[in-house]
């Protein structure tokens, strides 16, 4: 047996509205039913948490990511977004070497946008690769890249109407569908999606920031852009999970 690489996994940030198949995605990359799919309008993913998925021998930390967007009204509370968003920043200190950006298709809505702008503009200050991964296209004809490339809109326009911008797209099914009436269609989106993190992720040095300062910064842009009522009782919550002083600190620097 070899020894394990001294060499720390690659960082993969996976994010996006309730139930556009992320959870899905990261089954597809690991070839087994591990991350919780649910079917509800809600979504059954209330935490940050990583999956270990190799790909041509490069090892990767996918992170499913708690949707921001569900607020108080979904299944994540405003006090819980931000202890896990603390706790997902805490577990990034190796750097972030790519976004993956999962949304289902066929149709486009404006509330795409704002998640986009969360993680790409407010979380990684545009430095970090991403690339968007299109859910939901088995019917799509005569192919799943087809939604990419053809109709009267095709979905490279629809994203530049929007101002999103992406360095690589997966046109794919994340479902086998009933009786596995999509396997070959599964299979084949597999393996577009494996190249895709392949080719896509930063090669170099991953971009970082230490916890802190990243955690202020994302905080301070998450209070003029995310519609949350928490901001009004930042301290209170973060001293929930902080040490008093730190939550002081914090709740000053993003009010001012």
């Amino acid at each position: 047996m070899s020894a394990p690489s001294s060499t720390p996994a690659r960082n993969i940030i996976i994010f996006g509205s309730t139930g556009c198949g992320k959870s899905s995605v990261i089954n597809m990359l690991r070839g087994e039913d591990i991350a919780p799919v649910s079917s509800g309008a809600r979504g059954c993913t209330f935490e940050s948490k990583a999956y270990r998925v190799t790909i041509d021998g490069e090892e990767y930390q996918v992170h499913d990511t708690t949707g921001l967007d569900e607020g108080d009204a979904g299944r994540v509370s405003s006090k819980d977004a931000i202890l896990k968003l603390y706790q997902l920043l805490r577990n990034l200190q190796d750097g972030v070497a790519l976004l993956v950006y999962c949304m289902r298709g066929p149709r486009l809505t404006g509330a795409i946008q704002r998640n986009y702008s969360t993680f790409y503009d407010g979380f990684f200050r545009k430095e970090v690769p991403i690339v968007v991964v299109v859910t939901g296209l088995e019917d799509v004809e005569p192919m799943m890249e087809s939604w990419w490339t053809d109709g009267d809109e095709p979905g490279r326009i629809a994203f530049a109407k929007y101002n999103m911008h992406f360095d690589g797209h997966a046109c794919i099914t994340a479902s086998r569908g009933k009786r596995n009436r999509n396997q070959e269609e599964y299979e084949e989106s597999k393996e577009v999606l494996r190249q895709l993190i392949a080719d896509k992720h930063q090669k170099g040095q991953p971009w970082k920031m230490e916890t802190m300062p990243w955690f202020i910064s994302v905080l301070k842009w998450l209070g003029f852009f995310v519609p949350f009522g928490w901001i009004r009782n930042l301290y209170g919550i973060l001293k929930q999970f902080l040490p008093e002083s730190d939550a002081k600190e914090i709740a000053a620097q993003v009010n001012t």
